[in-house]
């Protein structure tokens, strides 16, 4: 961590901790889920578009 005189904001600190490595690798963790989720999401907009009586169940 940086260490500097004046104290770091809540939102410099949040930053920072987000760049630490064990913390990226977390943060890839979600983001490949949020991208799965949302190709998953879209392919159920698409199926429903093309077939009206689709559902999922």
């Amino acid at each position: 961590m940086v260490k500097r005189d004046d104290k770091l904001n809540p939102i410099e600190r949040a930053v920072l901790k987000l760049g630490e490595p064990e913390n990226q690798g977390r943060l890839l963790q979600i983001a490949w889920l949020i991208s799965l989720l949302m190709m998953v999401f879209g392919l159920i907009i698409i199926l429903r578009t093309i077939f009206p009586n689709f559902t999922v169940t």
